[in-house]
This record gives C-alpha cells, sequence and structure tokens, in this order.
C-alpha cells in the first residue's frame, strides 16, 4: 500500500483517558478525553445531513473540531472561509454547490443550509450514548481534508486543498521542533479556520495527544484567566497585535512554557519585551497557506530561520519552492529568500511588496518592521498608495502612536531606512484594521487614506 493511501488514525496521539479539550469557564469547566471525542465525532458524522461540502463556521474550538471530524469520517470536505461573514460564504458556495453551514451560534444573513451542531449532539456526561467506546476511525493519507481560502487581491477567496496526511506530518514536524509534549496545554487567540490556528490548535493536538482550550481569548485579561485555568506546561499561540496588547497590560501573569507567534511579522523589540515581561519565550512561526508552516526562528536572538526537518528549498529562477515529506508537490514561495551556506535563510519580503525608490529596493514588511520597533508605536504599516506600480513615487504610513506626530516618526525611523523610502503622508488612528487573525488587507488600509479618514492628519509636502 502506497503512503499516499495508506490509512491514519483520526488521533494519531491516542491515549483514551487524556483530556484533549479544556472547555467552560474557571466554575463550568470540563474536560473532553480522547475517547469522548471519538466517539461524539463518530455519532455527528452520522447525524449531520448529506452534502459534499461543510463550511465550518464554528468559533469555539472543540465544536469547531467535532465538526472538522466529523467531515472526516463521513467523507465530507470541509471548507475554511477567510472570515464568517455571510457574504464571503455566499461567494465560496458559487463553486461549491452541494455545501451546507454548520455553526455553534448565530450567523447573520446566512442564507445556505446551516446546521446549529449542538442541535445535533449535546454535552453529554460521561457514560451516555455519545461517550461509548467506538473504533478509531482511520482515514486515507490522500484524503483531501478541506479547502482553505484565503482573500485574494481581487477580493474573490483563493481555494488551497489540503490533505490529511500532509496535516498530520506537518503537525508532526512542528511538534519535533517546539519539542511539544502530551502534559502542554495550548491556550489560542487564533480562530481555527485559520492555516496557522488549525494547525497549532487542532492538528498538533490531534497528532500529539496534548491539551487545547477551547476558548478564543481576545483580551489581555482574558488571555491571563486562560492560562491561569490551564494544567501542564503552558503553550501561548497567538499573534504580535494579542502579544503586544499583553506586554502593555500591566498584568501578572502565570507561568507560560513558551509563546509562539505567526500571521505578521514580530519585531525584535516587541519579542525582546514580552519575554521579560512574560518570563517566557517567544518563537515565531514561518509558512503560508499554501505550505502550511515550515520555519521558525528565536525572534529575541536570531533573525535567520530554519526550516523543519525535511524541509528542502529549491530555488526555481528567481524564487524558491520547497518540498517536504508532509508536502505533496514542491510549493512555491511567494516570498524573496536569501539562502545561507549553514541551512538557515534570511527573509527580505514577499515578492509582491519589494518596492523600488529611486532606484533603491525595500521590502514593505522590512520598513513596517522598522517601524514598529520604535518607541510608542503600538502598531503600524507602510502602504503604496493608490495602485502599486513597478516604480513608486512615494509611500504613506498609518501608525497607532498616541501623543506621537510626524516629526517624531520621522526621527525614530532616521538612522534604520533610507531616506528614499520616508513617507510623503502619515495617518494615525486608534487601531489598524487587523482581522481576526491579525492581517491586514490592503482595501482596507487604503480606505484610511481616504479623505473621510483623514482626521487632522499630517501630509508631507516635501
Amino acid at each position: 500500500m502506497s503512503k499516499q493511501s495508506s490509512p491514519l488514525p483520526l488521533l494519531p496521539g491516542f491515549e483514551a483517558e487524556h483530556a484533549l479539550f479544556e472547555t467552560g469557564s474557571r466554575a463550568t469547566q470540563q474536560i473532553a478525553s480522547h475517547q469522548e471525542f471519538i466517539s461524539k465525532a463518530t455519532v455527528l458524522s452520522r447525524a449531520l445531513p448529506s452534502s459534499q461540502y461543510l463550511i465550518n463556521l464554528c468559533d469555539d474550538r472543540y465544536w469547531f473540531a467535532l465538526a472538522f471530524a466529523a467531515g472526516l469520517i463521513r467523507g465530507t470536505v470541509s471548507l475554511f472561509p477567510p472570515n464568517r461573514l455571510a457574504a464571503t460564504c455566499h461567494e465560496i458556495a458559487r463553486d461549491y454547490h452541494d455545501v451546507m453551514c454548520v455553526s455553534d451560534g448565530h450567523v447573520d444573513g446566512i442564507e445556505l443550509p446551516l446546521v446549529q451542531i449542538k442541535d445535533r449532539i449535546q454535552i453529554k456526561t460521561p457514560g451516555d450514548a455519545a461517550n461509548a467506546v467506538v473504533p478509531m476511525p482511520l482515514i486515507a493519507a490522500d484524503t483531501e481534508a478541506f479547502i482553505a481560502f484565503t482573500s485574494g487581491s481581487t477580493g474573490r477567496p483563493r481555494p488551497h486543498p489540503k490533505y490529511w496526511g500532509d496535516l498530520v506530518g506537518c503537525a508532526a514536524a512542528a511538534a519535533r521542533r517546539f519539542r511539544f509534549t502530551a502534559d502542554s496545554t495550548i491556550i489560542a487567540t487564533v480562530p481555527p479556520q485559520h492555516m496557522y490556528g488549525l494547525e497549532l490548535s487542532i492538528m498538533v493536538p490531534l497528532t500529539v495527544g496534548l491539551s487545547v482550550t477551547a476558548a478564543r481569548p481576545f483580551f489581555p485579561a482574558d488571555i491571563r484567566a486562560a492560562l491561569s485555568r490551564a494544567p501542564g506546561a503552558r503553550i501561548l499561540v497567538t499573534t504580535p497585535v494579542h502579544l503586544s496588547a499583553c506586554v502593555e497590560a500591566g498584568l501578572e501573569w502565570p507561568a507560560i512554557d513558551m509563546v509562539i507567534s505567526a500571521t505578521a511579522p514580530l519585531p525584535k523589540t516587541l519579542a525582546k519585551r514580552a519575554e521579560s515581561v512574560l518570563s517566557t519565550r517567544v518563537l515565531e512561526i514561518y509558512g503560508s497557506t499554501e505550505s502550511g508552516s515550515i520555519a521558525s526562528r528565536h525572534t529575541a536572538r536570531e533573525t535567520a530561520w530554519r526550516w523543519y526537518d525535511t524541509v528542502v528549498p529549491r530555488p526555481d529562477g528567481t524564487r524558491i519552492a520547497v518540498t517536504a515529506d508532509f508536502l505533496h508537490e514542491p510549493v512555491p514561495l511567494a516570498d524573496v529568500l536569501q539562502l545561507e551556506e549553514d541551512g538557515r535563510f534570511q527573509l527580505l519580503g514577499r515578492e509582491a511588496e519589494m518596492i523600488k525608490v529611486g532606484g533603491k529596493r525595500a521590502s514593505l514588511a522590512d520598513l513596517s518592521l522598522k517601524l514598529n520597533a520604535i518607541d510608542g508605536v503600538r502598531d503600524g504599516v507602510f502602504i503604496v498608495p493608490g495602485e502599486p506600480q513597478q516604480r513608486v513615487e512615494r509611500l504613506a504610513l498609518i501608525a497607532v502612536a498616541p501623543g506621537m506626530n510626524r516629526q517624531a516618526i520621522i526621527t525614530g525611523l532616521a538612522g534604520q531606512i533610507d531616506p528614499l523610502f520616508y513617507p510623503r503622508r502619515i495617518v494615525f488612528v486608534d487601531r489598524l484594521p487587523r482581522n481576526e487573525a491579525g492581517k491586514l488587507l490592503r482595501e482596507d488600509l487604503l480606505r484610511l487614506l481616504e479623505p473621510a479618514h483623514d482626521r487632522g492628519n499630517e501630509d508631507d509636502a516635501d
């Protein structure tokens, strides 16, 4: 039997009575064991209406994982939209006709068949039929497990199919890199529909057998409370924007074994502050929806990235593709990398974000990192106004920097970037329009540059 068609268990890290999900608050906390999860996923797979595709809109990680597992058991392909807006679901459904939506709560505006998962399988106490011992479901490695969608430049979601064997292999590679063990608990602020959130808070627990908190805490106090309730070695899976909020909150934090960050570049200054305030290690993941996570670094101590085990970079003209034993085929990367002799690499920025001003090249991501390293800047981003062209005349900058003005920003950038890249325009805002995964969409940033949003912000007349 080939590697591609060989069956793999739904829970490769199965330990019948070991906790898989921590659900509820401190007063109502419940534990879902590996056996209970398999039993309920099996019951749910029989209770859902028949359909070829399933749009998983569950916000709670436990219900999300049950719906995902039920789809795998019955051969229904899950669809993970880039957001949970009805308009996005309707756009995806144009190409996937035999589709239903599954949710753990109300969804505004949905005109597709919608199943409330809690109506199909109630939370039961141990000993109920839904917790009966059932055989371990086996999933063929080449099963199309789900299709992840990213927001395309045209606004139309772009599909990226993922296979069960690849997902298990990537989760195992991440577990080896970060030395996850079964007695750890993951607390994640990122949604499970996002590739990073799905890998670290769904696939790693299923593959390794460690526990994960079902809730998705948002505010620093909620994150601290979730960490305090978690048993074992605590692992916080988060984004730079959430990490920054935690650092600035002025709270006392429980012991945290490690923090893992992704979805946006992590400034080295923030990584160092977080390690000091939280008394932990802050590690950063590199990857993409197409490849999954494939490299990491200890941001406070190193600038170069280290590939996961079995990942091999293969130059392909001006770009680089990667192969790995958990990838179906070589995956071209959208980023510009500088490969080093010791096998590591420097990340120079996305090809689409490389700009040229006055004959000099720079990365918008690197410029934004320099901006966010300025003391007093809480969040900020460089952007090319209008339609990006090969020749860029001037840049704009949007920043969350209370009490700062244009001169303070320019002073902070002096000596860090070439003056050619100083922004012509700086817009100060209360917050950047990051989505729930911490990402910024270009169309949302451009709206902040429109006159209606320009409340006394400064232009450079030079």
